[in-house]
């Protein structure tokens, strides 16, 4: 071991004596120390103690699952309800009108409309949304006489004046200015 020179001033030979304040004050932050942090043993208490009798049924652990039973062999009675569950259920039938009133109200079928006018790319599933609503909407309003079909094919009453310019045979030549020659 090594040397230790002795001091020439001797230190306190014995303990201090500490008045009631200081002693008093040590033991709060000894306390307040020790108690840093949650309870002992808080995950293992269910949270359930805390709440009234009425509402606590049997202390269970939220940590483990579902405690219904299992059945390892399919019988014919959970055969027959499970396929019961399966049939979707039938709407009922609406008239025409009902119908397409319906379809021209559907939210969803104007933001895709909106979105094709735009140029958006839509996707698989919402164009053959789309073009089955669609097609539906047009059926709807045949079978309603709604859709005028003359209409469509006259189109706008300028359109003959273009058609007949358009065949005809323009010959630009005949129209410049010829310049005299003499």
């Amino acid at each position: 071991m090594t040397r230790i020179k002795k001091a020439r001033t001797p230190g306190r030979i014995g303990a201090r004596k500490e008045n009631r304040e200081t002693a008093e004050q040590s033991r709060e932050r000894k306390r307040k120390a020790k108690r840093k942090g949650l309870a002992p043993g808080s995950r293992h208490n269910v949270e359930g103690g805390k709440q009234s009798g009425h509402n606590q049924k049997s202390a269970q652990d939220p940590r483990l699952g579902s405690r219904k039973p299992v059945a390892l062999v399919q019988e014919d009675n959970q055969q027959q309800v499970a396929v019961a569950r399966a049939r979707p259920v039938a709407r009922p039938k609406l008239s025409p009108e009902q119908e397409l009133e319906q379809l021209e109200n559907d939210e969803r079928l104007n933001t895709l409309l909106d979105r094709v006018e735009e140029g958006d790319k839509l996707s698989k599933e919402d164009k053959t949304w789309l073009d089955r609503t669609l097609a539906r909407h047009q059926q709807l309003l045949e079978q309603l006489g709604l859709l005028d079909e003359e209409e469509e094919d006259d189109g706008e009453p300028g359109d003959d004046l273009w058609d007949r310019f358009m065949d005809a045979e323009l010959d630009p030549a005949q129209y410049r200015k010829e310049e005299d020659k003499s």
